[in-house]
């Protein structure tokens, strides 16, 4: 399972001041702790940027200076994925992402074919509205592989995000397992081993107790790797949720059984 850290975000305080100072030492120190941590790759998450596009590429530097992983760009504005892309060269980077939305389909999903890009494929209504269960889901998921592939997409380039839940809206219980089913359906209903991947951290959204909070958020990660979750987007300062997504990598991987396994 890939580990894909939600660490640098623009909600973040430091974030949003590292990218006004244009000073890449924060940023920096955090791509250090999430590869410290066991991320995979870094998530980069700017919000819209409409004033300052290039700012991704400022962060997508600061990221690749500090780190040899690749980065994941996480924004609605494709000036700023162009700006990003174009910076990038840590292996291949992830377009986070595309929806049924024309206008995003129009701008974004070129993107992955000019820069050679995994594409995440939210599996939204074209009014970015979330289905209600699993059917919705995997009438989407065969709508956005039909429009891609045929825009030139490979199949293998697409990661699928059947969108988690807060558990805190009102369906968000029934919602959280419908997810269950589309990652264990989305294969058959596509024909070929579609990659998935879930945004972790939306499960918790809100007030709580981040004891319970964790555990939750274990708990789900346990349930989503039994369905065949390829990656996940999680918080790797929370160690308990990296260490699960470790244990469940692990016992799906078909290695030969050590405990060192589960270090670093």
């Amino acid at each position: 399972m890939l580990i894909i850290s939600d660490t640098i975000r623009i909600t973040r305080k430091a974030v949003a001041e590292a990218l006004l100072r244009k000073d890449p030492e924060p940023v920096a120190e955090m791509a250090l702790a999430a590869q410290r941590a066991g991320a995979d790759v870094i998530d980069i998450n700017t919000g819209p940027l409409a004033r300052d596009p290039n700012g991704m590429a400022f962060l997508v530097r600061a990221v690749e200076k500090a780190v040899p992983l690749r980065v994941s760009l996480d924004t609605v504005n494709h000036e700023a994925l162009q700006a990003g892309l174009a910076a990038s060269r840590n292996g291949r980077p992830i377009i986070n992402g595309v929806s049924l939305e024309p206008e995003k389909l129009r701008l974004i999903a070129p993107l992955a074919l000019r820069h050679d890009a995994d594409l995440v494929a939210y599996l939204l209504t074209p009014k970015s509205q979330v289905p209600p269960d699993a059917e919705g889901r995997l009438a989407i998921s065969s709508e956005i592989f039909t429009k891609l592939t045929g825009m030139g997409i490979a199949p293998e380039r697409i990661m699928f995000d059947p969108i988690c839940p807060p558990l805190v809206w009102q369906d968000g219980l029934s919602q959280a397992r419908e997810v269950l089913s589309t990652i264990r359906l989305l294969p058959e209903v596509l024909g070929f081993h579609a990659r998935t991947l879930v945004g972790l951290s939306n499960l918790t959204t809100g007030p709580g107790p981040r004891p319970k909070k964790i555990l939750l958020q274990k708990t789900y990660l346990a349930m989503l790797a039994a369905q065949g979750l390829s990656a996940v987007l999680l918080d790797t300062d929370l160690a308990e949720v990296v260490e699960t997504a470790k244990a469940a990598s692990l016992i799906r991987s078909g290695e030969i059984f050590c405990w060192e396994s589960l270090e670093g």
